[in-house]
C-alpha cells in the first residue's frame, strides 16, 4: 500500500510530477490505448479474418492482453509509487554535483 509522507506543497507537487513522468505510466497508457485500438476490430471480426487465424479471434485476444498489461502497469505505479524527494535530498544532490564539477570532473 502507498505510504504516507510528510511533504510540503512544493515537495508534493514534485512527487506528483515524478509519478506522472515515471516510465511505468507511459508504458501503461500506451498499452491501454493500443489495446483498445486492437480490440475494436476484434469486436466484429469478418469470417475471413477468423479463417486466416485458424478460428481464433486474434485481434480480440491480443487487444485484451495489451489492455490487461496496460492496467497492470498503471496499478503498479499507483500501488508502488517512486519515493518522494525532499528538499534536503535535492540540496544534497545539488551540492554533490557542484563538488564533482570542481573536483576534476568532466570538462569540455
Amino acid at each position: 500500500m502507498a505510504k504516507k509522507y510528510d511533504l510540503d506543497p512544493e515537495e508534493a507537487k514534485t512527487w506528483r510530477l515524478a509519478k506522472l513522468f515515471d516510465l511505468r505510466t507511459f508504458i501503461g497508457v500506451l498499452f491501454v490505448i493500443f489495446g483498445v485500438l486492437v480490440i475494436i476490430p476484434g469486436l466484429a471480426p469478418s469470417p475471413a479474418d477468423i479463417e486466416k487465424a485458424a478460428g481464433i479471434n486474434i485481434a480480440l485476444w491480443v487487444g485484451a492482453m495489451m489492455l490487461a498489461l496496460g492496467v497492470i502497469f498503471l496499478l503498479w505505479i499507483l500501488l508502488s509509487p517512486p519515493p518522494p524527494v525532499t528538499k534536503a535530498e535535492m540540496a544534497a544532490a545539488k551540492k554533490a554535483l557542484e563538488e564533482m564539477g570542481t573536483s576534476g570532473g568532466m570538462h569540455h
